[in-house]
């Protein structure tokens, strides 16, 4: 008796395949589909946060149970009389099938106990796990060692149960656009190919650093913070503790808030007496930093010429010294920058270096402003207003009725073609003004139906109608009968103001 027949054998590699696809790509769903086959819910094409819906879909949930099926059915095949050994490569198809097949049967607890209990490190629940992980693959008749430990693969559930976590909801919006920034995160934590980072780049992704680029009020920090507290950290099998609690892998540091010499002492450190006011020693961000820690440093383009050299050291040698000291350290975890500018630019204008700035681009995330976000779609518009409303007000029920009030008043007044200067960040202000005030005037109106909302009295009375019939019509999606029904005009009237 074989492990597998041919069906079984392609069925099985294409679940394992699930551990190496990129969850916000809409590959992952196509996969999920092939698996199931006309079983499979049509849902969305890819993975996104709607309102309270939790994020494990119904095709996830049918495979969980397809797959534990196959585990048991080839697990009784092993204790076979008439079993033949099976080759590598099926023994390898088996280890991925049964990997997928823990990290699901294990998902709640672990995901349930991140989100309750951020700062424990000890998982009870990874002795169960191991008992599993022995009688599933260690204990099985074989030829070649598995290429899976017990260890390694549970720190890795850990690992993706805290990237899937913070992206998901952290990065709105359905559009491909969207999902397509969420899968760059992704990958900036496991790379284009999950198959090498766990073969040899787990443990070593600190060696990479992070450039974030992008508008103001784009989120910028909340993505490094996804990508920071979603870093490997091993575990202690004997114990079940993790090296150390998540949430302290994190250190955000505002440079532009700083004056330069505070600045310096807090990164680098300083010994007693290395300037007037230095009473103690003390250690910098880069020597408190563990090898799982990352060190976020936000607005990187406002460091004087001095700090830049420093830092390209660190990035050259991962090696630092405090300030009034010779003696070298070493930074064992990883940095992240972001900035607003175009380094690019201010590289071939000498106003930073073009040596820090490549040092610091080998991994790039672009983040998406909302106007690309939304692309004139009032969907699209309305989740990020029904998010925002849900955090203002804690209230679901009011926060769903405040959400339409506010979604309808920007259809209304500003457009869907608003072009949100200030991203995500003015949006909410928007809805803050609107809870207070009842009206929201962006602090460069400019556009006819801003002005309508922020009434200037320059304005003739063939302007203001204009402006009010350009808002409308916008409103009633560019259709003339029923903006005129709207405005209680005939067709004719709408066109001429318009």
């Amino acid at each position: 008796m074989s492990l597998f027949n041919s069906n079984e054998l392609e069925l099985a590699r294409a679940i394992g395949g699930l551990n190496y696809t990129n969850p916000f790509t809409p590959q992952r769903t196509e996969q999920e589909r092939r698996i199931l086959g006309r079983r499979a819910k049509r849902d969305t094409p890819v993975w996104h946060k709607i309102g309270n819906q939790g994020s494990v879909t119904p095709n996830v949930e049918m495979i969980f149970a397809l797959c534990k099926d196959f585990v048991d059915r080839l697990q009784q095949r092993f204790s076979a009389p008439s079993f033949k050994m099976a080759s590598e490569e099926e023994m390898k198809v088996y280890d991925e099938l049964v990997v997928y097949w823990l990290f699901e049967k294990y998902r709640l607890t672990m995901g349930e106990m991140m989100v309750s209990q951020p700062d424990e490190t000890y998982f009870p629940c990874y002795k169960a796990f191991a008992h599993d992980f022995e009688t599933c693959i260690a204990s099985v008749p074989r030829r070649y060692p598995s290429l899976f430990s017990p260890e390694k693969t549970f720190a890795t559930y850990f690992q993706i149960h805290r990237a899937f976590h913070f992206i998901f909801n952290t990065i709105a919006g359905s559009s491909l656009e969207a999902a397509n920034f969420r899968a760059n995160i992704w990958q900036s934590i496991f790379t284009c190919d999950i198959y090498r980072y766990l073969r040899v780049l787990f443990d070593k992704m600190s060696n990479v650093t992070t450039l974030i680029t992008g508008e103001s009020g784009t989120g910028k920090e909340l993505v490094a913070r996804a990508i920071a507290l979603s870093q490997y950290i091993p575990i202690n099998g004997q114990t079940s503790t993790f090296a150390c609690a998540y949430p302290d892998c994190f250190h955000a540091i505002q440079l532009s808030a700083m004056p330069q010499s505070i600045l310096e002492s807090e990164l680098f450190g300083h010994v007693k007496g290395a300037y007037t006011g230095a009473i103690a020693d003390h250690k910098g961000y880069l020597e408190t930093c563990t090898p799982w820690g990352t060190i976020f440093l936000d607005e990187i383009g406002d460091i004087n010429a001095e700090v830049q050299i420093k830092l390209l050291r660190v990035l050259q040698t991962r090696s630092f010294q405090r300030i009034g000291e010779v003696r070298p350290l070493q930074f064992h975890g990883k940095l992240i920058a972001a900035t607003n500018r175009d380094l690019h630019q201010a590289s071939q204008q000498e106003r930073f270096r073009h040596d820090l700035y490549y040092r610091l681009c080998s991994d790039t995330i672009a983040t998406v402003p909302l106007r690309r976000l939304v692309n004139g779609n009032p969907d699209e518009l309305m989740l990020f207003v029904s998010i925002l409303a849900n955090r203002i007000l804690g209230d679901e029920q009011e926060a769903e009725a405040f959400a339409e009030e506010s979604h309808a008043w920007i259809v209304k007044n500003l457009g869907l073609e608003y072009p949100w200067p200030g991203n995500v960040r003015e949006l909410e202000q928007c809805l803050r003004n609107l809870l207070v005030r009842g009206i929201y005037i962006p602090p460069n109106a400019h556009t006819p139906a801003v002005k309508e909302a922020s009434p200037d009295i320059t304005l003739t009375v063939q302007q203001v109608l204009h402006n009010y019939m350009q808002a409308l019509f916008r409103h009633e999606g560019g259709n003339l009968a029923k903006t005129a029904r709207a405005a209680g005009v005939d067709r004719r009237t709408v066109r001429k103001y318009l």
